[in-house]
C-alpha cells in the first residue's frame, strides 16, 4: 500500500493518465518544454533514468528554464561531478526563482568544498551574478560555511578595486560572532583600497572623512528615538572637513549607537578625541569607552563634559596586556539604566577627531 491509502495499481494509472497527456500536449505543441519536463519525471518514477535524462535535455533546450528539467539535471551534474553545468544550473535557477534560493544554497556550499566545483563557482561569482551578494550572506550566517564565505572573499577582491565594501562587511560581522578574529581583521586589512589606507590606523577613519562602509572595523551609527546621529562637513563652503554630529532630542538616552572595532597589538596606548558642545545637558553622564569582547571587559573610559565649548581634547591612557584579548570595541554609553523622562538629555556634541597612539610596548 502506497501513502493517502493509494495502491501501486493506483499509481502506475495516474502515471499511464500523465503520459497521455503529456504526449497529447506535445502532439499539439511540440515546443512545450513542460510537457516534456512531466514526461521525464514519469520516466524517472518508471525507472527509465536514460530516457528520462534525454527527455529532461529536450526540455532544456525548448526552455532553459523548465523547472522540473532543471532541478533533475543539476542533481545529474552533481552526481557526475560536472561542476561547469552545475553552476550553470544554479545560475539560471537563482536568477529565474530568486525566492528559492534558499532551497538550493546549500548545493553551492556542498560544490565548494570540492576543488572544481570552488574554481567554477569563483569564476561565476566574479561575474557578479545577481544572487552573488545572497549567496555570501548565507554563508555568512552559517557557522559551518564562514570559512568558505572567508576563502572567497579573499580571492574575488584580491588585487581588484574594491566595489562591495558592505558585502565584504556581512562576512567580517559573520566571522566575528564566530570569533574568528584574525581572519577577520585580516579580510578588513586586505580588502582596503587606496583610499581606505590612507584614513588607516589604529581607529579607522577617525576624522570622519569617509561615509561609513558598513564593515565592523568602519565606524557604525545609527540614529535612535532620543538622538539624532549624523555625518557632516564642519564648514558648510568648502565641505572638507567632517565631523560626527550627535543631537540629543530632550529624551532620556539609553544608548548611543556609535561604535567601532578594534585590533589591537599589546602595548601602552593614549586615546585622544576632539569634541564640540552646544548647549550638552547629560543627567546620567556620556562617556566614550573600549572594551575588550572576548573576555568582556573595559580598558578605557572618557566621560564627556556637559556645557558649551570648541576644540575641546579629551584624553585617555591605558595599557592592552599581551595575550589577554584579541579584539576590541570603541563605542559611546550612559549611565541610565531605565528610560525615565526625569533624565532628559538636550543639546549638540560634535566629534571630529578619534585617535589611539601607541606610546610604548
Amino acid at each position: 500500500m502506497l501513502a493517502d491509502g493509494l495502491t501501486a495499481s493506483d499509481a502506475l494509472s495516474h502515471l499511464a493518465t500523465l503520459d497521455e497527456v503529456a504526449q497529447d500536449t506535445i502532439r499539439h505543441a511540440p515546443i512545450n518544454a513542460l510537457a516534456y519536463g512531466l514526461m521525464g519525471e514519469i520516466r524517472l518514477a518508471e525507472g527509465e533514468r536514460q530516457t528520462a535524462d534525454a527527455l529532461f535535455d529536450i526540455a532544456l533546450a525548448l526552455s532553459r528554464t523548465e523547472s522540473n528539467a532543471l532541478q533533475r539535471t543539476l542533481a545529474r551534474a552533481i552526481e557526475r561531478e560536472d561542476y561547469s553545468a552545475a553552476i550553470e544550473k544554479l545560475d539560471i535557477f537563482f536568477r529565474r526563482w530568486p525566492a528559492r534560493f534558499s532551497t538550493f544554497a546549500p548545493a553551492i556550499s556542498q560544490l565548494l568544498r570540492t576543488p572544481g566545483g570552488y574554481e567554477t563557482a569563483l569564476s561565476t561569482l566574479a561575474a557578479e551574478p545577481p544572487w552573488r551578494s545572497q549567496l555570501l550572506q548565507y554563508l555568512d550566517k552559517d557557522p559551518g560555511s564562514i570559512d568558505l564565505a572567508y576563502r572567497l572573499q579573499l580571492d574575488l577582491n584580491g588585487n581588484r578595486e574594491i566595489t562591495r565594501p558592505r558585502e565584504i562587511g556581512s562576512t567580517l560581522s559573520g566571522l566575528l560572532r564566530n570569533k574568528q578574529y584574525d581572519q577577520a581583521y585580516r579580510l578588513f586589512l586586505l580588502t582596503l583600497n587606496e583610499t581606505d589606507r590612507a584614513n588607516y590606523g589604529y581607529v579607522f577613519n577617525g576624522s570622519f572623512d569617509l561615509e561609513s562602509s558598513g564593515r565592523p572595523f568602519d565606524w557604525k551609527f545609527e540614529s535612535r528615538p532620543g538622538v539624532n546621529i549624523s555625518r557632516e562637513a564642519m564648514d558648510i563652503s568648502d565641505g572638507q572637513n567632517f565631523w560626527l554630529k550627535l543631537q540629543f532630542l530632550g529624551k532620556p538616552v539609553k544608548k548611543v549607537d556609535v561604535g567601532q572595532y578594534l585590533h589591537l597589538p599589546a602595548g601602552q596606548y593614549t586615546l585622544t578625541v576632539g569634541i564640540d558642545a552646544s548647549d550638552l545637558n547629560l543627567p546620567k553622564g556620556l562617556y566614550m569607552h573600549i572594551d575588550c569582547i572576548d573576555p568582556k571587559r573595559e580598558v578605557s573610559r572618557i566621560n564627556v563634559p556637559p556645557g558649551n565649548y570648541q576644540n575641546e581634547t579629551l584624553e585617555a591612557h591605558f595599557m592592552v596586556p599581551d595575550s589577554i584579548c584579541k579584539m576590541f570595541r570603541f563605542a559611546l554609553g550612559t549611565d541610565l539604566i531605565a528610560e525615565s523622562f526625569r533624565y532628559r538629555y538636550s543639546g549638540i556634541l560634535a566629534i571630529d577627531n578619534v585617535s589611539l597612539t601607541r606610546t610604548g610596548s
